[in-house]
């Protein structure tokens, strides 16, 4: 569950504008990380260069996939998001289901990848400011700085490490995204969690918004 909130954290934390949007766009697409230097220039890429629009953005279509296989210590078994579509700003309800296998503690590293569909294709959204598709030396160490949502303390997780082996269940439960503006587009993310070198979660998820 902690990994979903992470990787859709991620998507909607920034929005911007910027011009010329045309002239970034006939770039070499396999070059995308020469020319992205600055945060500036990476909010560009995600708003591809249009003016923040303040109307509702809706998420149109939502998949996961938990790609971290049986052996995994971490098992994401179910995730429901609703209403359909959703709209930002606006209510979040998620329900989840998941099976920690093995108490997962410190250091734990992450990597998540970002892609957005440009001209067809999906690009990788780099790192710049540690944010985009970035590897993180110790999640546990990013999750000290995180207050709790109450559901989650709820059942059994306080957001601290190590992490507990247990199956948790998380029941529909609402959470109020206050977004205002959201980078439209077809979205790809992957987020990969390990330790002591072997695989402790992975999490696909393929968003659209609109």
């Amino acid at each position: 569950m902690r990994v979903l909130l992470f990787t859709v954290a991620m998507v909607i934390a920034y929005a911007a504008a910027m011009p010329n949007v045309l002239e970034f766009e006939m770039k070499e697409l396999d070059k995308v990380e020469n020319f992205i230097q600055t945060k500036e220039d990476l909010i560009d890429f995600l708003t591809e260069g249009h003016k923040a629009n303040k109307q509702p953005v809706k998420l149109k279509s939502f998949s996961f996939q938990d790609c971290g296989g049986a052996n995994a210590m971490i098992n994401i078994n179910q995730v429901t998001v609703t209403p359909d579509p959703l709209a930002f700003p606006g209510p979040l309800n998620v329900m989840a289901n998941f099976t920690i296998n093995s108490d997962v503690g410190s250091p734990l590293p992450g990597d998540l990848l970002i892609e957005k569909k440009i001209l067809g294709k999906f690009v990788k959204v780099p790192c710049i400011d540690n944010f985009g598709s970035c590897h993180y030396p110790d999640l546990c160490e990013l999750l000290e700085q995180v207050q709790c949502p109450d559901p989650i303390v709820r059942i059994g997780i306080d957001c601290t490490c190590p992490l507990k082996k247990n199956a948790y269940l998380l029941p529909k439960t609402e959470f109020e995204i206050d977004a205002s503006v959201i980078p439209a587009g077809d979205y790809h993310i992957r987020g990969n969690v390990t330790y002591t070198g072997k695989e402790a979660a992975c999490l696909d998820l393929m968003l659209s918004f609109e």
